[in-house]
């Protein structure tokens, strides 16, 4: 709920502040960056499966082995998404028709943004330790406290200069804040963690990947679903265009996050249900949060159906409303059977070490999207 106040507050700020087209420029950034973020291979997911077996297992060196492992993956993840950023940095202005103006500051912000997904690689660590122990308040507190910094910072920072580069800089900032707190929460509650590399090995590196590859394919598939539509119309249309689409899918995506929260507490204690053998209880468990996830997609969806485009032109500006609410209506359709799913059956079966025909949908969704 947070993060979807802070966007009602921000995304109208942040449009008329950098103007469309800057809008449209930052949310071509974000893309691809988003894109350069799969170069994660699935490994969070697979690490806090990981984590939560060897915490149900009560197992304190396999936690740790697992935990120097995934470290070590991060870092050479991480170095090679700088890499890739470095490569793609030098394309973006060829590729998209950015307004003269804004070629160096679209190039060190996307910079910023690049180094800022790289370092949020190994970012993943304290969260998966986090959701591992079942800590989701504590995570949540965490959240909350780097969504007001943001909001802050982006408003302070816009209304002195209306730069990509600050925008970028504050989710630099956000990024350190989160990971710092909760790794000195982690810490203190939980003295007999460690991260060393020294843990790292083989095996376990093998079993992360094993799992990792499934989940690598899921979010690819998540991300040509949710984020490729902007790097097409840029791409086709100009970039001026892109926040018509860019607004109306948001309040798709961050009513997806909304649900994708129960995901944070089902999947981890799927796992833990699943190797304790308490079969019952999951499917209670399956069966009480699918009927929560329905109620809450129903209830959003009638509103953003009926009254979603007015919302929008009230929202941002008269001129959004008939061409993003159309896109918003059509979105909204297929949310109400979308969303259950994303938010309860995808992390029950990934909790429960079975990824396989969830993956092969996402993909296929994906590459069918991009190719409408």
């Amino acid at each position: 709920m947070a993060g979807i106040a802070a966007t009602y507050v921000l995304t109208p700020f942040v449009i008329h502040t950098l103007g469309q087209e800057g809008y449209g420029v930052w949310t071509l950034i974000t893309s691809i960056t988003g894109f350069i973020s799969l170069l994660a291979l699935g490994v969070p997911m697979a690490c806090v499966r990981y984590l939560a077996q060897h915490v149900g297992e009560r197992d304190a060196t396999k936690i740790n082995e697992a935990i120097g492992s995934c470290a070590g993956l991060y870092l050479i993840l991480g170095a090679a998404a700088l890499l890739v950023g470095g490569l793609v940095s030098g394309t973006l202005v060829a590729v998209y028709d950015l307004p003269p103006g804004l070629h160096a500051e679209a190039r060190l912000a996307f910079g910023i943004m690049v180094f800022t997904v790289s370092a949020g690689f190994i970012g993943f660590l304290p969260e998966g330790i986090m959701f591992a122990h079942h800590d989701f308040v504590l995570r949540n507190v965490i959240r909350v406290g780097g969504i007001l910094l943001r909001l802050a910072l982006t408003l302070g920072l816009l209304t002195l200069d209306a730069s990509l580069v600050l925008l970028a800089i504050v989710q630099l900032a956000c990024f350190a804040f989160d990971f710092g707190v909760a790794w000195l929460i982690i810490r203190r509650r939980y003295p007999a963690i460690r991260i060393s590399l020294a843990d790292c090995n083989m095996p376990t590196i093998r079993r992360i990947f094993s799992f990792s590859v499934f989940v690598l394919l899921l979010h690819a598939g998540a991300r040509l679903t949710f984020e490729a539509d902007a790097l097409v119309i840029g791409a086709t249309l100009g970039v001026a265009l892109i926040p018509f689409y860019a607004v109306a899918n948001s309040l798709i995506v961050y009513v997806m996050e909304f649900i994708i929260a129960i995901a944070a507490v089902v999947s981890p204690m799927a796992t833990k249900l699943s190797t304790e053998g308490r079969d019952g209880q999951l499917r209670e468990m399956f069966l009480k949060w699918s009927k929560v996830a329905l109620s809450l997609s129903l209830m959003v969806g009638v509103y953003l159906l009926v009254l979603g485009p007015r919302f929008l032109g009230w929202w941002i500006d008269p001129s959004f409303e008939a061409p993003s609410g159309r896109v918003l209506q059509i979105l909204t359709i297929s949310s109400f059977v979308f969303l259950p799913v994303r938010g309860v059956a995808l992390p029950v079966l990934m909790g429960v070490g079975k990824p396989k025909l969830p993956t092969v949908a996402f993909v296929v969704a994906g590459i069918v999207n991009v190719v409408l």
